[in-house]
């Protein structure tokens, strides 16, 4: 974490929007303060003011507050000053550096977020398109859209920013589209997506051809299915998986599809008390046809939506009123980072939600602090 916080001051000229005659406090200390409040669960900037006030002697080990501290108002502006490109480069590169992106299989869902909080009485809440790396806990990149549907604009312009060289990059139905698996094939990475209405073509094709039992049966024979099933919460969630590598007619009809190499089909079946009910989902694939690893892909593309969870649990991000898009922009990119060090720390007791690692933290911050970025003063 300290690398990161060195290479601010060293893009300092990039990084901030601020006239040098009027700083006061490098932006390299305004964001280790925001950060840190943030992973003590702090949410408001008044609040924040608070505790670094509470905490000034702490911070002080690390940061020149021989001015004092920053007021809530400078806080805001200086994080809303932030130029949102160079952050999410040195963010990238700081999360390079903590995991091997070489790793084969390494799986990159793609989803966007709706910040409800940034809504404004004359503009729409940002939208923000998030690559996560479920396996590592990592969010790779991340760009901000005005509205969910220019998604499929943001998607390739995301995909060129990160390195996804030998991964299987996820992405739910609407991010479906030619041009972004264009874009996946560039970056030599596979990819996994979701079929539905919007490729009405598409869809119908593949769901007829898995809509033969005989045919099921007969994947099933061959291997190219499995299942699993989860009992908790009083109910039975049985997932069942199918892959079919016979796809030279689904090509010679669509050929615009470059590199598919397979189909999938998924059954959740759910048995809550004796009432059952069924949800079937589609897919195509690049990657070499493998039911295992299309089941990972699958389920392991959820990890994004819990992501977005945990930012409205944990930070309560919809109910945050912080109208700058900047600053908005730059919290979202501070709390995922935040969750990240959240999943990795060493806290005293063990299976601790985020809400009680993030009380621990704010009660003990110099020991917290000690574990991040190591003894100063």
């Amino acid at each position: 974490m300290i690398d990161f916080i060195v290479s601010i001051d060293e893009r300092a000229d990039d990084l901030d929007g601020r006239q040098s005659w009027k700083i006061h406090y490098p932006l390299s200390t305004i964001l280790f303060l925001v950060f840190c409040c943030q992973l003590a669960g702090i949410e408001t900037w008044t609040e924040m003011e608070d505790f670094i006030e509470m905490n000034e002697a702490s911070f002080a080990a690390y940061v020149d507050l021989s001015d004092g501290c920053p007021s809530h108002d400078t806080l805001e502006r200086v994080v809303s000053l932030v130029n949102p490109d160079c952050l999410k480069e040195l963010k990238v590169r700081f999360e390079q550096s903590l995991t091997s992106l070489d790793a084969v299989h390494q799986l990159i869902s793609v989803d966007g977020k709706t910040i409800r909080g940034n809504r404004g009485k004359n503009q729409k809440p940002v939208h923000i398109v998030t690559a996560y790396d479920g396996g590592h806990h990592l969010s790779l990149g991340q760009v901000a859209v005005d509205e969910k549907s220019n998604e499929i604009v943001a998607i390739p312009q995301l995909l060129r920013t990160i390195d996804i060289r030998k991964g299987i990059v996820t992405i739910d139905a609407m991010g479906t589209q030619t041009e972004i698996v264009d874009e996946i094939i560039k970056g030599k990475a596979d990819y996994c997506l979701a079929v539905k209405g919007n490729q009405e073509r598409l869809y119908e094709d593949v769901a007829l051809y898995f809509s033969e039992a005989k045919l099921l049966e007969k994947l099933a024979q061959k291997g190219q299915y499995d299942q699993t099933i989860e009992k908790s919460r009083g109910q039975i969630e049985t997932r069942e998986y199918w892959i079919s590598s016979h796809i030279k007619w689904l090509c010679q009809n669509h050929p615009k599809w470059h590199k598919l190499r397979g189909l999938g089909m998924t059954r959740n079946t759910l048995d809550k008390d004796g009432e059952i009910s069924q949800e079937v989902r589609y897919f195509i694939f690049s990657f070499k046809p493998d039911v295992t690893t299309f089941a990972k892909c699958v389920r392991g593309h959820w990890s994004v939506e819990s992501l977005h969870w945990l930012l409205d649990v944990v930070y309560r991000e919809d109910y945050n009123q912080t109208l700058d898009k900047r600053a908005a922009f730059t919290l979202n990119l501070i709390r995922k980072m935040c969750l990240y060090f959240l999943k990795v720390m060493a806290f005293p007791k063990k299976d601790l939600s985020y809400r009680r690692k993030q009380r621990y933290i704010s009660v003990r911050l110099e020991d917290y602090l000690v574990q991040l970025f190591g003894e100063r003063g």
